[in-house]
């Protein structure tokens, strides 16, 4: 049995407290209350000198919200478009914001994170338009950000990593923006595998995943669509270069693997490293466990260098 890295056992038993494995039996308001609430359970300091902008982002007829992050000194004309996790049900762009800040401070680049609908209220595939929309407006007005539209990298964690995978398919099925990389935290990319629960880890269980299938893809033949479980159904050819960070103790590792072994049979360049001792959603306990930090220094660093060189 595995052992957790230093400081991630506390981080469990407070995410458990502010945020009780069955959250997801309440209401969906309350769900995105408590989970907002580990924001202020795990605090953190915008960087010195990153400015935010919250702005619509248009393309196609359509306009979604967004928030932009630029750092105080640029790096470099790259750009790095987080979407955030939550399961597509929980989240904002404050549940994420210092994450994106540190991740704009680190890179030396502008960052955007997409504020795109949330299910169930507005399921598959409502999220990913959005966030493709985000990626096609801006890289057809690179002069807004001062950006160069060859060098944009898709990130995002757990449901946000998926969602970053999948924008690369359709940017890449849909003659859309060529993407620089992808800069993924513990991806989901099989949900037939939790149509009917599966096995519990720490801050992710077997319910709370079959909810979130549910939510996402309420029609049975969504579940196994290439844009919701890449997979069981995709292609993985043409795609942009990959950093994937995994946990060790997270049940989604599994996805993180075989999505890294598709990449490299269809020569695709991708980095997988496996954080030892880690669970699910660990970038929170930055502040807490030394291996977590080291961790999002790396998967940081690695997202810049993809931005600047294309190299995973």
């Amino acid at each position: 049995m595995a052992n957790h890295a230093p400081g991630i056992q506390e981080f469990i038993d407070r995410c458990n407290a502010a945020m009780p494995p069955d959250f997801f039996k309440l209401p969906n308001e309350q769900q995105r209350a408590l989970y907002h609430g580990l924001t202020l359970e795990f605090f953190y300091e915008v960087p010195a000198g990153v400015t935010t902008e919250d702005v619509i982002i248009q393309h196609g007829g359509r306009g979604v919200p967004a928030r932009i992050y630029r750092p105080a000194k640029r790096g470099d004309d790259g750009l790095l478009i987080y979407i955030r996790g939550g399961g597509f049900v929980v989240g904002s762009l404050e549940t994420h914001n210092t994450v994106l800040a540190e991740l704009c401070d680190k890179t030396g680049l502008v960052a955007v994170a997409p504020d795109f609908r949330l299910a169930p209220e507005h399921p598959f595939p409502a999220a990913l338009e959005d966030c493709y929309d985000v990626v096609c407006g801006l890289a057809s007005r690179p002069d807004s950000l001062e950006i160069d539209p060859r060098k944009i990298v898709i990130c995002g964690d757990s449901s946000g990593g998926n969602m970053a995978v999948v924008v690369s398919m359709m940017a890449r099925d849909r003659g859309g923006p060529a993407l620089r990389g992808q800069a993924l935290i513990s991806p989901v990319l099989d949900f037939t595998r939790w149509r009917s629960g599966g096995a519990d880890a720490p801050l992710l269980t077997g319910g709370e995943m079959e909810y979130y299938t549910a939510c996402y893809a309420p029609l049975p033949e969504h579940v196994a669509h290439p844009y919701v479980s890449p997979l069981v159904s995709g292609r993985f050819d043409r795609l942009p270069p990959a950093y994937v960070m995994g946990a060790e103790m997270d049940s989604l590792l599994v996805d993180s693997q075989a999505y890294a072994q598709r990449l490299r049979e269809n020569g695709i360049p991708v980095e997988l490293v496996v954080e030892p001792g880690l669970v699910h959603s660990a970038v929170r306990a930055r502040g807490l466990s030394p291996q977590v930090a080291d961790a999002w220094r790396r998967y940081c660093a690695a997202a810049a260098r993809l931005a600047r060189t294309g190299e995973a």
